[in-house]
């Protein structure tokens, strides 16, 4: 029975998909992450020569709610400036750690763990409310694929673990490069 649940993890429907975004989500809460964007639009004239004209610096949310001062901002210099391309650029990252991909692929890395173990957790949990329901000798201590499902959730969960221990080395390198 337990080999159905694991297939069902392996062949991943919209339904998955979607929890597994609110999995993701819901890690990323935990971890406290600030989602922020960083928005700065530049021209850059017929020699090539660019110029920053204008920069945000706003939580994701508010960019999201008003993206269209955005681009009004943009519409209203490239009236502006005519014969120049102008262009915006977005960097979106978390406040506490600033704009270093080091340290976003390691944030993604942990909350995907992290979304790893919650959905894991979720199917052990289903099958047995099912196998309790459903099969009058189930015991808990003895199933094999609970069992091993178990086993795959420790390793999950050292897999947060470890991924976490790397963030925050990562960290204390960067702050004690900065001190």
């Amino acid at each position: 029975m337990m080999q159905k649940w694991m297939d069902d993890m392996r062949q991943e429907s919209a339904d998955d998909f979607i929890q597994m975004a609110k999995d993701f989500a819901k890690a990323e809460r935990e971890l406290g992450v600030q989602k922020w964007v960083s928005i700065s639009i530049e021209r850059v004239d017929k020699n090539r020569n660019r110029e920053q004209i204008f920069s945000y610096d706003l939580p994701r949310e508010v960019y999201e709610r008003w993206e269209w001062v955005v681009n009004w901002r943009r519409a209203k210099l490239v009236c502006k400036y005519p014969k120049d391309h102008v262009n915006c650029y977005f960097s979106f990252y978390d406040k506490r750690l600033g704009n270093n991909p080091k340290f976003i692929s390691d944030l993604k890395t942990l909350a995907s763990a992290k979304a790893q173990v919650t959905k894991v957790q979720r199917k052990i949990d289903e099958y047995i409310v099912y196998n309790k329901a459903n099969n009058l000798f189930f015991d808990e201590d003895t199933d094999e694929d609970l069992l091993k499902a178990r086993e795959k959730l420790a390793i999950k969960m050292a897999n947060v673990q470890a991924a976490e221990d790397r963030l925050k080395q990562k960290i204390k390198q960067v702050k004690e490069k900065t001190v």
